[in-house]
């Protein structure tokens, strides 16, 4: 199957969305949250992706990550909605430690997340380098309420932690103007972190330079 066909295959979304998850804080287009997923062993893992709400709810998962080899074993996936930056780029490049997770519904999820969403995983397409899942609600938990403003400063952390990610999986064939390029978007996010965020973000970004100057 070429990526071409892929494409089209993948962009043909006729599933209908279901429930709706606004009030659990996912909303339309691509909504950043922490995923959890758990090992045949029941050992918990936590990775920030993308969930896609796009007629239906959908993620797509790269290959080589424990986050799609849980998911192939399981079939479950759970979405936990957070504005904590330090945690998304903690779990982005190493797992956390067992304090950060609790059971609900008998499936690992973060503990101080303001809400909760657990996903069946049914397989939609692939790629050379992916596997995309259809996403249906097995069962969702709102545990903070509360108006947030818009914060740059965390926005931007999330941006950084995908291009950070980006380079740490890709270090071996990035080539050197590449990541020039990438450090300097970093950078640039840096400083919106420094004029924007609060003191999390701010904390968030130090550990993010650390992991990639490593």
């Amino acid at each position: 199957m070429t990526r071409t066909l892929i494409t089209r295959i993948c962009s043909e979304r006729k599933d209908g969305i279901g429930m709706e998850l606004s009030e659990y804080g996912i909303g339309e287009g691509i909504s950043e949250v922490i995923a959890t997923t758990q090992s045949e062993e029941g050992e918990p893992n936590a990775a920030p992706i993308g969930i896609i709400n796009r007629e239906g709810y959908f993620v797509r998962l790269y290959k080589g990550s424990k986050t799609l080899s849980n998911v192939l074993k399981t079939h479950k996936i759970a979405a936990n909605v957070s504005n904590d930056a330090v945690i998304f780029v903690i779990s982005a490049f190493k797992n956390l430690s067992r304090e950060h997770f609790t059971r609900f519904q008998g499936f690992p999820v973060l503990r101080d997340a303001d809400a909760w969403v657990i996903f069946k995983c049914e397989p939609a397409c692939s790629g050379e380098d992916f596997f995309e899942f259809k996403l249906k609600v097995q069962a969702a938990k709102v545990n903070r309420k509360g108006v947030r403003a818009i914060n740059r400063g965390l926005n931007a952390i999330i941006e950084a932690t995908i291009l950070a990610t980006r380079l740490k999986v890709n270090e071996n064939d990035t080539k050197e103007g590449q990541k020039q390029r990438i450090l300097r978007k970093i950078a640039y996010y840096e400083g919106i972190v420094e004029k924007c965020g609060g003191e999390r973000e701010k904390e968030a970004m130090k550990i993010l330079k650390m992991f990639v100057m490593r």
